[in-house]
């Protein structure tokens, strides 16, 4: 099987945010320790969320080209730099122990805040950029 160059940057995308959620598991056991259930919880989501989006990507980047031919890579975007944001703000929560739906008047917050709503809107274009496709395609 071949492997364009697209998705090889895809794939390796997908990998590396894998790896680091798997990572994200050593502040979750540690915020464990200490006892902080709010820390606790935002590294939880920070490692599970993050190797969500990595094994997503994954799966996305061997799909869609089959799905799309050429045109994946418009869909891949969207996705890929969702996930991405998602595990930024995601990690800067659980560093800061900021919630995004913290009071974004406190530091630290209103980053967090956005990054989230950034990643939210990428996930948006990204669906909908692929159920018409989708739809397209098999009509």
């Amino acid at each position: 099987m071949t492997i364009t160059q697209s998705e090889q940057i895809y794939l390796s995308s997908g990998l590396v945010l894998f790896c680091a959620g798997t990572l994200l598991g050593i502040p979750h056991g540690r915020s464990k320790r200490r006892g902080d259930a709010k820390n606790t919880e935002l590294w939880r989501i920070a490692h599970l969320s993050t190797c969500v989006g990595g094994v997503s990507v994954l799966a996305l980047a061997m799909a869609l080209p089959r799905l799309f031919g050429g045109n994946a890579g418009y869909i891949l975007a969207p996705f890929a730099l969702s996930a991405y944001c998602f595990f930024i703000a995601c990690t800067l929560s659980g560093w800061l122990n900021k919630s995004w739906d913290d009071d974004r008047s406190e530091p630290g917050t209103a980053p967090v805040y956005w990054l989230q709503i950034a990643a939210s809107i990428l996930s948006v274009i990204a669906v909908s950029v692929t159920l018409p496709m989708l739809i397209w395609s098999v009509l």
